[in-house]
């Protein structure tokens, strides 16, 4: 009787041992021919730029994109601390002149 590991691997082996490599009809490689043969063209300007220079400027981009919402951030940061610090000085005005009216009244 054959071990376990034996008995899943006879399977595999029969079947590896049945492949046979295909031949391939000669209209298949005239097709293959022709179009590695057109393969060998020089690429465009265009793609010949972006293929040197296109993560240069994705770098450049995203930098200048993240700069920006940084700076756009502080900027809205400092409007908020600014509208808070005048409302304080309001309130701290009103709260002043209530006190004043309020000792006007009972004085």
């Amino acid at each position: 009787m054959l071990s376990r590991t034996a008995r899943h691997i006879a399977p595999l082996r029969t079947f590896a041992a049945r492949q046979t490599p295909l031949a391939q009809p000669a209209q298949l490689r005239r097709t293959w021919a022709r179009f590695s043969s057109s393969q060998s063209q020089q690429p465009s300007p265009n793609s010949q730029f972006y293929r040197t220079f296109g993560r240069p400027i994705a770098k450049v981009f995203l930098l200048a994109i993240f700069t920006y919402q940084l700076a756009y951030y502080f900027w809205v940061r400092l409007e908020t601390d600014e509208i808070k610090s005048e409302l304080r000085a309001t309130i701290t005005d009103l709260e002043a002149r209530i006190d004043r009216l309020e000792k006007a009244r009972k004085g």
